[in-house]
């Protein structure tokens, strides 16, 4: 009796111990090895320093620096460069580069928007004239069609967000409003209406409300009655600049430039800090995208990824396949996530 007692209880007793040392955290969320598409200047892409990426159906729009906007068509493999020198490109450079044929306002292009009929592209200008924001319409001729300035407040633009037959547009200076059917400018926001910063660098667009995120904390904008209310360190926010707004489930969090992760908690009206477990976790973030049940927290140092199911966190590094760990921007395909690096755009296939 006594051989049968230890012929069951010796094994329980090893799992116990094996359980012991287990931790969900460690759990793999994906299945490896890890599939993973790169699309660099060898390949079509105008510039490899990608700085937004957006999906629209077959076509997959990049913005690069320096290169312009790149779509590249996926069911003919083909690419396709737009830049402020026409399609097809000027061969002669006549020097006048504001006044070439003017289909994106500049070539370091920022963020990327898709609208029900058209795509807004953001770009950042460093000198005196150009910059602002273009749309591109196919069923118009010509597609193109790019907008002044709203007199340089939009010139730097970082930051956009389509609501209803409106679009807001965050610059280095505020946040400006564009009229959709006028086709004009008619509203601009800075610290003197209430922002928190000038530099907005990120808007989250709610029924009712609009939350910026910019270099000096998180502002809530009121709609209706044009009001505003600010968060910053007294309010949880440890640090000034923030990246990126997402809704993650029923929560909002919120990624600062140096690394750190809020979450807003709506009865308290404060921000707390979260604590990633992953190795990645104090990498400077430029972008959080929410997708596939799963957050994407795109660092300098790779990307850091969330599991809603599970709560467990994992890391992405160009050790998993990615081309770069400075990760700039993600996107969400059909069964892929795209990311923006600084050495071309790596797109994760997912298997389900």
């Amino acid at each position: 009796m006594k051989q049968i007692f230890r012929f069951f209880v010796g094994p329980f007793i090893l799992i116990i111990w094996m359980l012991s040392f287990y931790n969900p955290a460690e759990a793999l969320l994906f299945k490896r090895p890890l599939s993973f598409q790169h699309v660099t200047p060898k390949e079509g892409l105008s510039s490899e320093m990608v700085n937004a990426i957006a999906v629209e159906g077959e076509g997959v729009w990049f913005g690069t620096y320096a290169g312009g906007a790149t779509l590249y068509d996926r069911s003919k493999n083909v690419y396709k460069a737009y830049t402020t020198k026409g399609e097809p490109m000027e061969k002669v450079d006549d020097g006048k580069s504001i006044n070439w044929k003017n289909l994106l306002s500049y070539n370091h292009v920022s963020v990327i928007v898709p609208d029900k009929d058209r795509i807004w592209f953001g770009t950042y200008f460093y000198g005196f004239g150009g910059g602002g924001i273009s749309y591109y319409q196919p069923q118009k001729n010509p597609p193109w069609k790019r907008f002044n300035t709203n007199d340089g407040r939009a010139k730097k633009v970082v930051s956009m967000v389509v609501d209803g037959e409106w679009l807001w547009v965050g610059s280095e200076k505020g946040l400006s409003l564009l009229d959709k059917k006028t086709e004009s400018w008619k509203g601009f926001y800075s610290t003197q209406d209430g922002l928190s910063g000038n530099f907005v660098n990120s808007i989250l667009n709610q029924p009712d409300s609009l939350w910026v995120a910019t270099n000096a904390g998180i502002s809530h904008f009121y709609k209706s009655k044009k009001t505003w209310v600010t968060y910053s360190q007294k309010e949880g926010l440890t640090e000034s600049e923030i990246k990126s707004l997402v809704i993650v489930g029923k929560k909002m969090w919120a990624g600062a430039i140096g690394g750190t992760l809020f979450e807003y908690d709506a009865v308290a009206n404060r921000w707390k800090r979260i604590e990633p477990t992953d190795p990645l976790k104090n990498g400077g973030i430029h972008f959080i995208l929410v997708a596939k049940e799963k957050v994407f927290v795109c660092r300098d140092n790779g990307v850091s990824v969330y599991d809603l199911p599970t709560g467990q966190w994992e890391s992405l590094t160009v050790s998993d396949g990615l081309l770069s760990n400075m990760v700039f921007c993600a996107a969400e395909d059909k069964s892929s996530i795209w990311f923006g690096t600084d050495r071309g755009a790596s797109r994760l296939i997912l298997t389900p």
